[in-house]
């Protein structure tokens, strides 16, 4: 059985960044995009595409053999929409979810599991702390 750890390097306007570590192997997952063409790089190596002016895909199944001769298969989510980082005021990508078969190994923003809305968090906390609940 297959061993998979990813993390979360990078996650910028434009750009996703993991780190991807199959049986002790460390690889690099990117997703870039372009003004006509969304690109998904393994180890530098284009491996999906996604082209259009508007619409474009947002799901990647991808079927990669590694440099060490294993085959791993992952279904690769990114959710262009922006999203504003709450302390940098900087734009990113909305949510990025990493899959195998068995589990998810990333889940962030709005491709996460059950998160509260931020502001909604805020205002529950506000309410108990003027004793208003």
């Amino acid at each position: 059985m297959t061993e998979f750890h990813a993390s979360l390097l990078q996650r910028a306007w434009r750009k996703v960044d993991v780190k991807l570590a199959v049986d002790g192997e460390m690889h690099i997952l990117r997703w870039r995009r372009g003004f006509f063409v969304d690109e998904v790089l393994f180890d530098e190596r284009r491996v999906a595409t996604a082209q259009g002016l508007f619409g474009r895909e947002s799901v990647f199944g991808l079927d990669i053999e590694t440099p060490g001769g294993a085959r791993v298969k992952f279904v690769f989510m990114v959710d262009a929409a922006p999203d504003w980082n709450d302390w940098t005021g900087s734009m990113r990508p909305g949510g990025v979810r990493l899959e195998t078969a068995e589990r998810a190994l990333i889940s962030v923003g709005s491709l996460g599991g059950e998160r509260p809305e931020p502001f909604r968090e805020l205002y529950d906390r506000a309410i108990t702390a003027l004793g208003l609940s």
